[in-house]
């Protein structure tokens, strides 16, 4: 491979990071901004220190306190929330960054061997320089912060989390391969992929998903419209009393049934998909379908809704001593909720996805006035 070949790859991850970083910015991902950032330190650290600071620094000290660093970053910064990058949170999060910038500077100053000995000081009794250069405190660092998010990612089911656990992997593999340098360029960018991967993730599923129900949102809705062929059925859903509901027990509450309905329709039959259009209403769209095709699925899902209890959990109370207060019972109640839906297909009197929604939200008003839990068209 000639010079300017490796000289390209030397400095593409310089470029991930960069372009990374400058999305993380717009997007306001300050975890993933301050990761990249955590990374480009490190690698530039391994790659040009040595060479300017000379002999007074040595390769192997540079390498042991990165491979302990990098897993108790991730691993700390995966717990840290969202709260803006040049606000007081992150300005203290980029001086927890620069103080290790310092710590580091002060390890590897001759004389402080005592204390990188203990970086590289052998916990169990096993030999495992034979397997690895990494020593065991820093491979119990990358297993501690695996397992930590692990059980995030089973706790939260958030895609940030998936990222960190592919950094994770791919720099343990090359710091475990630290034999050959042309890998940390590479590996290193590839972390920065899976960041900028992880963003662009997120901000889609931001943009084109509801986040209290998990359904697509109005977007994607509008966006799947476009697509829609020469026959579709659209269906217009309501919950019924929903306001009355909500101010009787609550918004809490009121997001809990928003919830439920939603997890009983994106189960819908019929070819149909589901989407949360706005307050307690959803749409459902059946590409290449006729109302005939529909309305044995549609009558389905609202008496499947209809039958599904919703239990309103609360608490009995006595404030006359503390025993009577510890024997303080839990009650509950069920309620059971109801859904109307209007339904139309495309026709020569409605044309287009527009006209034929507009027609569906006219026939809910009908099912509504029909007593409501019915299906009109």
């Amino acid at each position: 491979m000639s010079k300017p070949q490796l000289d390209i790859i030397e400095l593409s991850p310089y470029a991930i990071f960069l372009i990374g970083g400058a999305i993380a910015w717009k997007f306001n991902r300050s975890r993933e901004l301050f990761i990249l950032f955590i990374l480009t330190l490190s690698l530039a650290s391994i790659t040009y220190l040595p060479e300017t600071m000379g002999k007074s620094v040595q390769v192997a000290d540079i390498y042991s306190i990165i491979c302990l660093l990098i897993p108790i970053n991730i691993a700390i910064f995966s717990f840290f929330k969202e709260r803006g990058i040049l606000s007081l949170w992150g300005i203290i999060r980029i001086g927890f960054i620069l103080s290790q910038v310092l710590l580091s500077y002060w390890l590897i100053k001759p004389g402080q061997r005592e204390f990188l000995s203990l970086i590289n000081k052998d916990i169990v009794p096993v030999n495992l320089h034979t397997v690895t250069s990494i020593s065991q405190v820093s491979i119990l660092a990358f297993i501690a912060a695996l397992i930590i998010l692990i059980v995030r990612q089973f706790s939260y089911r958030s895609s940030q989390d998936i990222s960190f656990i592919g950094v994770l992997f791919a720099l343990f593999f090359v710091l475990h391969h630290n034999d050959n340098p042309i890998l940390y360029p590479i590996f290193f960018g590839i972390s920065g992929i899976i960041l900028i991967t992880s963003i662009i993730q997120d901000s889609y599923s931001m943009a084109f998903s509801d986040e209290l129900t998990g359904l697509p949102s109005r977007r994607a809705l509008k966006q799947d419209m476009m697509k829609l062929g020469m026959n579709y059925v659209i269906a217009m859903l309501d919950i019924d009393h929903f306001k009355k509901f909500n101010d009787t027990h609550g918004h809490d509450t009121g997001d809990e049934v928003l919830k439920l309905v939603a997890s009983t329709i994106k189960d819908v039959t019929g070819g149909g998909k589901s989407f949360r259009y706005g307050g307690e209403e959803f749409t459902i769209l059946f590409p290449g379908k006729s109302i005939n095709d529909v309305l044995p699925h549609l009558e389905e899902l609202r008496d499947k809704i209809s039958k599904r209890a919703f239990t309103l959990r609360g608490k009995g109370r006595s404030r006359k001593n503390s025993k009577s207060r510890s024997k303080s019972s839990k009650s509950s109640k069920q309620l059971y909720i109801t859904v109307s839906i209007g339904v139309s297909q495309k026709s020569e009197k409605y044309k287009n996805p527009d006209a034929v929604m507009k027609a569906a939200d006219t026939a809910l008003y009908r099912a509504k006035k029909k007593g409501r839990n019915c299906v009109s068209k």
